[in-house]
């Protein structure tokens, strides 16, 4: 018993970099080929999870667990903060820049525990997000530079973006924190959460209905696949969708078993993987600030999760709590 309850988090932690990453790919594939096609996949993911709820859970719909009206909150946080990271790649935002401003989430997750939950940390895991913040700055400093050098607008449509992903950032770090004061005040149900998140959101695609029926029309005349003898962007769009889905239902697992936080540290992580690979694949701009942005993000990671330490740390934290007045409290699982 004990083992397999080692097992599972590790599983779905694996899920998450090998699910995520491929959904990135995909989706940045996509975008290139259709720029304005982010509204249609995001909904796409969602029909997905709620066709698939009804046929493997119905009892949803009858005899859920959480009281539907509980997840009003939640719903609207997940759709706009879902909506709003896909839709910042239309603004001008290459995948790059998506993954650094979203491995902020450190940042993020951490000023929203600390007001919702009055959690303190040690002196390490603030050092760790100033650097992680430092490195975010950086990025954005940089690319902010590149693109008013290609003109005015672009600048303009760019920021647009990026004040998308900011908001994107702290949706996602507030949603995380929601949901985990849910499953303390009613159990453990992350199937039941994502349902639902998805099922009361999709009339907020509503007011996006021509932009829907434009990608679906261009979806149509997209090249035929040599796989499955449909068009090509359809054959990405599917895979995107279930990529989406096994990543999403990971987190949800990894988020009923750990803290937000924890679960945050693995998709930072993650994110590292995804920026590489958008790299390397798709040829993306990266100067030397942007890798120095880069090395500051994960640097930050992997001091907030231990993986490097702080010689003589016990004692400068305590001037650190003294002079902020701060107490010390860790939330990571041991």
């Amino acid at each position: 018993m004990t083992t397999s309850f080692k097992i599972k988090p590790i599983l779905a932690m694996f899920l998450v970099f090998m699910c995520c990453c491929l959904n990135v790919i995909l989706l940045e594939k996509m975008v290139k080929d259709s720029p304005n096609c982010t509204v249609l996949v995001t909904f796409s993911s969602y029909i997905f999870i709620i066709i698939q709820g009804i046929v493997m859970n119905p009892e949803f719909l009858f005899n859920n667990q959480i009281p539907a009206h509980n997840y009003l909150v939640i719903t609207f946080l997940f759709f706009t903060t879902n909506l709003c990271n896909n839709v910042a790649l239309s603004f001008q935002v290459d995948m790059p820049t998506v993954v650094i401003v979203r491995s902020g989430s450190l940042v993020a997750n951490m000023v929203v525990s600390i007001i919702a939950f009055r959690r303190h940390y040690t002196f390490s895991k603030y050092l760790s997000v100033a650097t992680v913040t430092l490195g975010v700055l950086i990025s954005t400093t940089t690319t902010a530079k590149l693109k008013g050098g290609e003109g005015g607008s672009e600048l303009h449509t760019w920021f647009i973006g990026l004040l998308m992903l900011g908001y994107g950032l702290f949706g996602s770090a507030t949603t995380g924190v929601f949901q985990e004061k849910l499953f303390n005040r009613f159990g453990k149900h992350p199937k039941e959460a994502l349902f639902y998140s998805n099922l009361l959101g999709i009339v907020g695609f509503l007011p996006s209905y021509s932009n829907i029926i434009d990608t679906i029309t261009n979806f149509n005349s997209s090249p035929s696949s040599s796989i499955l003898g449909m068009p090509s962007m359809w054959v990405y769009c599917l895979l995107n969708v279930a990529m989406q889905y096994v990543c999403v239902r990971s987190i949800y697992y990894l988020l009923s078993e750990w803290t937000s936080l924890a679960v945050t540290l693995v998709t930072t992580l993650r994110k590292f993987l995804s920026l590489l690979l958008s790299i390397l694949l798709f040829d993306n701009t990266f100067t030397t600030e942007h890798w120095i942005s880069a090395v500051l993000v994960f640097s930050g990671s992997a001091l907030f999760s231990g993986l490097i330490t702080i010689p003589g740390e016990e004692k400068v934290g305590r001037i650190f709590r003294r002079i902020f007045r701060l107490r010390e409290h860790e939330t990571l699982p041991t």
